[in-house]
């Protein structure tokens, strides 16, 4: 552990819930099928809405790194919320993809 990171704040987060935000506004909040989504595959790119306990929600990409237990490696270092940054593992849910890239 770098020395910086000893004293580097952390912000509090949740994924938010893509199929939840995606019926409240269907035309206007766009997610996956419920195919493509079951279809991940290790390697495989998807954003998430990571939303910090307060400050700006922020999307992000994760490259699947499992996907009997879904896991993600952050892509790059999150812009507004504190400690989360580039390779970290993050834990999601296939109801949390907002966007797939293979």
């Amino acid at each position: 552990m770098a020395f910086s990171d000893v004293f580097r704040r952390r912000t509090p987060w949740t994924l938010v819930d893509a199929v939840e935000r995606h019926r409240l506004a269907p035309d206007t909040f766009r997610i996956p099928s419920d195919e493509a989504t079951a279809a991940l595959r290790v390697g495989d790119q998807v954003k998430v809405v990571v939303e910090p306990d307060t400050g700006l929600v922020e999307r992000v990409w994760l490259t699947v790194a499992a996907v009997d237990d879904l896991v993600g490696t952050l892509n790059t270092d999150a812009v507004e919320l504190h400690g989360l940054r580039a390779g970290d593992r993050v834990p999601f849910e296939r109801r949390h993809v907002i966007a797939i890239r293979r």
